[in-house]
């Protein structure tokens, strides 16, 4: 437990070896980078003064924040934010936690989507992130953030707000859609469906599997691409011509999910790489 008159430097080490006991070293020093953020001892600050002592109050926060550290809670939860794309994002537990591997697909869509994009549809919202990171980096597109989950729809609407960005938010239950019968047709639509199966729950870290909301992760294995099929379907009915679809993936069904979508009708279908080579995204269009 960390003492009065700790120095920035202590109060890292400290961090890092209490981390360095649940996470690996490169995690444990991105979550002492969010924590010292947080607390207002940025990066920066750390190495230009390690021997600045802050109020003794900051100690206790982070005494507080190691014992819920210590509990399974998820650092992102603990400290009600994280950062995506160079937004701030609110999370709680009623939102997954965003990856770094759905930031890598909003970047890939930003690089590679060259023609103009007027419709923007993300299927399963939850925090509102990918909606948000499109809207940013299309600021003329009309974004759209649709989940089943009114508490995911209130983070990401406050979300919305938070970054001064205006994305419209609805509620949709992607298994029945009906309630979009009047909708436009989308140039992009995007979507990080659940997609992890039960099987593979027991080798999920603690602080995933009792923390985060499983109804955003995890699928019967009787039917694991579930929610591709309903987003294929969806996209048969609202892509517009010429329209993209992205969609994060579960990487022991690469081809699988490649398949369902060539099967209804969408032959472009192409599975693409994560940076760790895990294939972990389907770009596909008609």
């Amino acid at each position: 437990m960390l003492q009065n008159r700790a120095t920035l430097k202590q109060i890292r080490f400290h961090l890092l070896s209490e981390l360095r006991q649940i996470y690996t070293e490169n995690e444990s020093d991105s979550i002492v980078r969010l924590v010292m953020e947080h607390l207002g001892y940025p990066l920066s600050v750390s190495l230009r003064e390690p021997d600045l002592a802050p109020n003794p109050s900051i100690n206790t926060q982070i005494n507080e924040i190691v014992a819920e550290i210590h509990s399974g809670l998820p650092i992102q939860y603990i400290l009600g934010q994280t950062h995506f794309c160079d937004l701030n994002i609110g999370v709680d537990k009623g939102v997954l936690i965003p990856r770094p591997e759905t930031e890598e697909m909003v970047e890939h869509i930003k690089a590679r989507i060259k023609d103009p994009i007027h419709r923007i549809i993300d299927l399963g919202t939850g925090s509102g992130c990918i909606a948000l990171a499109l809207k940013k980096y299309f600021p003329d597109a009309e974004v759209w953030g649709v989940d089943i989950s009114q508490e995911a729809l209130r983070v990401a609407e406050e979300n919305g707000r938070k970054n001064n960005l205006q994305v419209s938010w609805i509620k949709l239950d992607l298994l029945n859609p009906h309630t979009l019968e009047e909708s436009p047709r989308f140039d992009l639509v995007v979507s990080n469906p659940p997609y992890v199966m039960n099987s593979e729950r027991e080798m999920m870290p603690r602080n995933v599997t009792e923390f985060e909301p499983g109804s955003a992760l995890f699928v019967a294995d009787e039917d694991p691409l579930i929610f591709y099929s309903a987003i294929a379907a969806f996209c048969k009915s609202y892509l517009a011509d010429r329209g993209e679809i992205w969609v994060e993936i579960n990487e022991q069904l690469g081809s699988e999910t490649a398949s369902l979508f060539k099967k209804e009708g969408f032959s472009k279908a192409r599975v693409l790489r994560d940076i760790h080579e895990k294939e972990r995204y389907i770009n596909a269009r008609r």
